[in-house]
């Protein structure tokens, strides 16, 4: 009989460190504020609690970053609730195209340029 090959690491190996590791909430005495939901007093000063605990934590861009690319919609990720982070994600980015003047007086697609423009460009 022939041992079938493992693709998978074993599991006496360490688990490989995650950013949540060392972060606050997962060590506060208090992991339902980063959760609090509704709009009285009491839910709202545990939210800002979570973020201003969030402030001083070593995970926070990662928490963020993540928040965003999972497109979390509840609780305070990175420091922002869900409001915060769904108004970062109508913000233009660096890869989204901004209309300038220039564009959209240059040449379009497929247009030709004439030749003394083109030595000038």
């Amino acid at each position: 009989m022939r041992a079938r090959t493992s693709y998978y690491a074993p599991d006496t190996l360490d688990r490989a460190p995650h950013w949540g590791d060392g972060a606050v909430c997962r060590t506060s005495k208090t992991p339902d504020y980063w959760f609090a939901e509704g709009d009285d007093e009491t839910a709202v000063a545990e939210r800002q609690e979570a973020k201003r605990l969030c402030n001083h934590c070593p995970a926070r861009p990662s928490c963020l970053h993540a928040a965003l690319e999972r497109g979390e919609v509840t609780g305070v990720w990175g420091g922002l609730d869900s409001d915060e982070r769904a108004a970062l994600t109508l913000l233009p980015t660096a890869r989204d195209p901004v209309p300038t003047e220039e564009a959209a007086d240059g040449p379009q697609a497929g247009e030709e340029v004439p030749a003394a423009e083109a030595a000038t460009a």
